[in-house]
């Protein structure tokens, strides 16, 4: 008979140390679950520090065409919209002494009233074989709208000067340390990542290929991919103006 209650004595014992374990264990499971998300994640990302530099075994040089590189655009308004018109519009231009502009426009025009946005980053550039690395230290932005109407494609280089701006709109000026690789293959430039207006995506060609600086078979076929794109292809061409 005492054997008996021992031994239910020891089982309700086991049972509920074997309860709090398990009570136990679920709060700390989600835990353990982010932390071996968190392990998996690290090491399955992509590494593409090296997109921020040019490769330090390559030498320098200057065997680059200067003038302005235009990335394709389409119009991203809805097809025959009578209600919307959005244009836009993205260029680089190289300019003597490794110095660069780059500039991004957007300009709205809605029903009753029109919008235009600009971005215009300036700094140097800095070439090793098929790789030019971009270095923006300052971005000046506007924004202004206008009750003018246009729907027709805008028509010149300087969409600012075409703009009714009033005359009170101003440029504002910031400070910026932004760094972004591109390829050269002697006539265009490609962004090693989504980069548009300076806002960055995790997505591009360094993202699609498995080694730094290298022309793998991985990285072709990424750069093909994304330099075909109907829709912001990540390309700027060499264009001669007249």
């Amino acid at each position: 008979m005492v054997d008996k209650i021992l031994s239910t004595s020891n089982f309700k014992s086991s049972l509920l140390k074997s309860r709090a374990q398990n009570k136990q264990m679920g709060r700390r499971l989600p835990m353990i679950l982010s932390v071996c998300l968190l392990f998996f994640s690290i090491q399955c990302a992509p590494k593409i520090d090296w997109i921020r530099t040019l490769p330090s075994d390559l030498p320098r040089d200057t065997k680059i065409s200067l003038g302005f590189y235009i990335r394709p655009t389409e119009k991203k308004s809805p097809y025959n919209s009578k209600e919307f018109h959005l244009y836009w519009k993205e260029e680089i231009q190289l300019k003597p002494n490794n110095q660069f502009v780059k500039t991004w426009s957007e300009w709205k025009v809605y029903k009753d009233n029109s919008e235009f946005h600009q971005k215009e980053g300036t700094g140097t550039f800095e070439k090793s074989g098929e790789w030019v690395l971009l270095k923006t230290n300052s971005i000046s932005e506007i924004k202004c709208k206008s009750t003018q109407i246009d729907k027709t494609i805008p028509k010149g280089k300087d969409w600012f000067s075409l703009f009714p701006c009033s005359p009170q709109t101003s440029k504002t000026n910031r400070i910026i340390d932004h760094r972004l690789l591109y390829y050269f293959d002697g006539n265009s430039l490609f962004p090693l990542q989504f980069e548009s207006g300076y806002h960055e995506a995790d997505f591009g060609i360094a993202w699609e290929s498995d080694l730094p600086y290298t022309r793998s078979s991985l990285f072709e076929k990424a750069k093909l991919k994304y330099g075909k794109k109907e829709f912001q292809p990540h390309v700027y061409n060499h264009v001669k103006l007249d």
